[in-house]
Formats: C-alpha cells, sequence, structure tokens
C-alpha cells in the first residue's frame, strides 16, 4: 500500500475521532459560560439557560451532564441564594457520586453560613 495513502487514512481516522459527539447534552453550556464571562450581566442569562435545560433533560428521562447541578447551585450562590444552592449541589451529589465529598463540604459550608447569617439577624 502506498505510504501516502496510509499517512493519509491515519489522519482522517484522528479526525474523525475528534468529531466524536459527547454523551451528554450540554445544552449550549459553553456559549454560555463564554458570554458570561466576557458579560458578567448576562449570568441571570445563563441561570435560566441552565435551569430550562435541566428541565428538559429530566423531563425527557435524559441524564444530566456531569457538574450542571453544581454549576447551577453557583449561580445561585452567587446571588446570595444559599437555600437555592444547597439544594443544587445536593442534586449534584446524589446524580453524581464521584463528588459526593466536595459537594458535602460546599453544602456544609453554606449550611454554617446561613446559621451565622441566621444568628446575625437575631
Amino acid at each position: 500500500m502506498n505510504p501516502a495513502l496510509i499517512g493519509a487514512l491515519l489522519l482522517s481516522a484522528g479526525l474523525v475521532g475528534c468529531a466524536t459527539p459527547s454523551a451528554y447534552d450540554w445544552g449550549g453550556y459553553d456559549q454560555l459560560l463564554y458570554l458570561s464571562y466576557k458579560d458578567p450581566a448576562t449570568s441571570d442569562a445563563m441561570l435560566v439557560g441552565i435551569e430550562t435545560h435541566i428541565g428538559a433533560l429530566e423531563a425527557a428521562g435524559s441524564r444530566v451532564a456531569p457538574g450542571l447541578y453544581a454549576e447551577l447551585g453557583t449561580l445561585y450562590l452567587e446571588r446570595g441564594e444559599l437555600d437555592r444552592a444547597i439544594e443544587w449541589y445536593a442534586r449534584e451529589r446524589d446524580a453524581w457520586p464521584e463528588s459526593k465529598y466536595l459537594m458535602e463540604a460546599m453544602i456544609a459550608s453554606l449550611e454554617r453560613r446561613g446559621m451565622e447569617r441566621t444568628e446575625a439577624v437575631q
């Protein structure tokens, strides 16, 4: 066989391998993340976009991509909504056991912060 042909076949096989679709539907997460970094005022749109996407995946019985629940929790945390952040971190922990220890640490930290807020108000 011609060495140039073999090289071309290997190159095209490598390129096809790079184009393999993800096992998860990320729902435009990469674009939303890029836009929110470029313009932080779009973080509300990112929150709505991810939450809508998660709802659609769950309604269809599809598995949510790893990290999306936690990302949504972080967006709520940035808004100061500790209870909502804890809710989404717990969903990440339950969906992805490999994130259990990190999510439990985040939840415990937020619960302490919530208690400190409550004590400060009293």
